[in-house]
């Protein structure tokens, strides 16, 4: 049974290693944290989402299902130690003496890859589920939710830097800028950003 190293350790002693001289953690490390804190943040939410009133009217069930859309939020931790397994495999391929055969290389570098596009995909689909949600939360609770779809974005947006570095195909990069614009929208959405704010700004 995998057991997470992340999981394992305290905050203080993960952002301890995080700023450390060292390959990892690293980025993808640090933004599969970041995602389970903002699922974390939208599970409370969700979870205070439960009361009489929110039974009867349907909210409840409302909740339950962004729950069961975010699942384990160990899957996150998890997630940063297969980035951390996937950069330490990805750096021996960069020896000259490493004996690697083109398709050893090959995996390699598709786990690298995998590892951050997977992330990205996950926050996307929490965030839209959280979207959704938010009409029906708890209305004294909303601020969380959001701040879990904030933190989400910000974890799929630092893991979107991490694919970039693992050379995705033009397809790919297409295909996750789409998600990074739904996210933007749903960012935008709840901090009722428009052009004329923009504008006011400016």
């Amino acid at each position: 049974m995998f057991t997470s190293i992340t999981a394992q350790q305290t905050l203080a002693k993960f952002v301890q290693s995080l700023a450390a001289k060292q390959p990892t953690p690293g980025g993808g490390g640090a933004a599969a944290v970041g995602a389970a804190i903002g699922g974390a943040a939208a599970s409370m939410a969700a979870a205070y989402t439960q009361r009489k009133k929110d039974k009867e009217n349907g909210a409840a069930e409302r909740a339950e299902a962004l729950l069961e859309e975010i699942g384990n939020l160990d899957a996150f931790l998890k997630a940063a130690d297969e980035d951390a397994a996937a950069y330490i495999d990805l750096q021996q391929t960069w020896k000259k003496e490493a004996m690697l055969s083109f398709d050893e290389k090959a995996s390699i570098e598709a786990r690298a890859l995998a590892a951050p596009t997977n992330l990205l995909e996950t926050c996307h689909s929490h965030i839209m589920a959280i979207q959704e949600f938010l009409p029906h939360c708890n209305s004294n609770i909303t601020s969380d939710a959001k701040v879990g779809i904030h933190l989400l974005a910000g974890a799929a947006r630092s893991a979107y830097q991490t694919v970039l570095v693992n050379k995705p195909s033009e397809d790919q990069k297409k295909r996750l800028k789409e998600l990074m614009k739904d996210i933007r929208d749903a960012e935008e959405e709840i901090l009722e950003i428009d052009l004329l704010d923009q504008l006011e700004v400016e």
